[in-house]
């Protein structure tokens, strides 16, 4: 009967530790964080419908630096955009300075301290899902918070390659609207096939970047690399960005504020080698201009314009600019060159540079006008051999817009 009893007992008794084994095996809770298993000296458990786990594991897979005030019994989890504080044995949260009740309270178990796994993964804006029929909880961390302004930089840094690289994926940075009033499709494309220049972003800052709408102020400079000769120039502009249906930033405006030519002075001081009988013949072209102006014969002025400049211009509006405005309104009693020098020679191309005074009278109230101006007059010869002017423009001044 010993015997019997005693074996009874350990018969028990194994069904008694064996379903306590499995029973514990049963409740056994995994956590993963983006699909890594977090392993716990101190098994996670269940309180009250809450799963609280080890803090330190947790904190540190979320990206927290954990910090521990042992005379408050406060652990503190931070990173640079969140702050949480939670004390033992109170429901009473601290996240970004905003006190938050929680359905269970921090515990020290095993000397281990436990925190509840959904309040804390929730805080860092991570997504925290429970599959009862498992035990498993999975936790997917946020979503990189977008920075727009990183993204703005981006489209101007794009805008910089693209331009350089003479790709027309540049439109690809308009929006369309402004692509159809603005013509900015044939624009880049002519632009492309006719000039050489290295465009380059010097300063840039974002004045203002609110819902789906961005001003950006922008210093961009265009400076020749070779081809049929032009001045280098710089802009500052205020670009208006939207957002578009696909949350992509696009240009939508623009807004120029000054504009100036660059690199003058080195333009100024070239030193081009040119037969010298041409450039007086230029000389002497561009001499006859400034005394038809002053004669205001337009017949004698438009002798000195090449065929192509006329028909660029358009003969009517040539005509109608210095006949009823020019020869109008102002009376030349003064013109002279002062300085002239050829700068650039390309292909058929002459670029001179010219510095000329004039003296002029305003009819409409007699004020008496004292010019000094600085030109690139480009010449290339005509038809008849002879040179002619293609092109003038003044450099003397920079123009600011309001």
């Amino acid at each position: 009967m010993k015997k019997t009893s005693i074996l009874i007992s350990v018969v028990i008794l194994s069904i008694i530790f064996s379903s306590t084994a499995f029973a514990a095996e049963e409740t056994k809770i995994e956590v993963w964080i983006d699909g890594e298993q977090l392993l716990f000296e101190e098994e996670p458990f269940i309180e009250n419908g809450t799963t609280l786990i080890p803090f330190r594991v947790l904190f540190s897979e979320l990206g927290l630096n954990v910090k521990w005030n042992q005379e408050t019994k406060t652990i503190t989890g931070e990173n640079k955009s969140l702050t949480v504080e939670l004390t033992l044995n109170s429901n009473q949260a601290v996240v970004n300075g905003k006190s938050i009740e929680m359905l269970v309270e921090p515990q020290l178990v095993n000397n281990h301290t436990f925190v509840p796994l959904r309040f804390v993964g929730e805080s860092t804006g991570a997504n925290v899902s429970w599959d009862g029929s498992t035990k498993t909880i999975s936790i997917t961390s946020p979503e990189p918070r977008v920075n727009e302004e990183e993204r703005i930089i981006e489209l101007f840094n794009q805008y910089e390659d693209y331009y350089n690289e003479e790709n027309l994926e540049i439109i690809s940075l308009f929006e369309d609207q402004f692509l159809e009033d603005w013509g900015m499709d044939t624009e880049f494309e002519w632009n492309f096939e006719n000039y050489n220049d290295h465009f380059e972003i010097k300063d840039l800052e974002i004045l203002s970047n609110e819902d789906n709408e961005a001003y950006v102020y922008v210093v961009e400079t265009y400076e020749r690399i070779d081809g049929s000769f032009y001045l280098d120039e710089m802009y500052e502009q205020i670009y208006t960005l939207v957002k578009s249906e696909n949350d992509k930033w696009l240009i939508n405006d623009l807004e120029i504020t000054l504009f100036e030519y660059i690199n003058l002075e080195k333009i100024k001081n070239s030193n081009v080698d040119f037969p010298e009988k041409d450039e007086k013949e230029i000389l002497t072209t561009f001499q006859k201009y400034l005394d038809s102006i002053k004669e205001e014969n337009l017949s004698k002025l438009k002798s000195t314009l090449h065929e192509e400049y006329i028909e660029l211009l358009d003969l009517g509006w040539l005509e109608e600019y210095y006949e009823e405005y020019l020869f109008t309104y102002y009376n030349y009693t003064f013109v002279q060159i002062e300085e002239a020098s050829v700068v650039n020679v390309y292909e058929d191309e002459v670029t001179l540079f010219i510095h000329y005074n004039a003296i002029s009278t305003y009819e409409n109230i007699g004020e008496v006008e004292v010019e000094m101006d600085e030109s690139l007059i480009k010449f290339k010869k005509s038809k008849n051999g002879k040179w002619k002017i293609i092109e003038i423009e003044s450099i003397n001044q920079n123009i600011e817009f309001e």
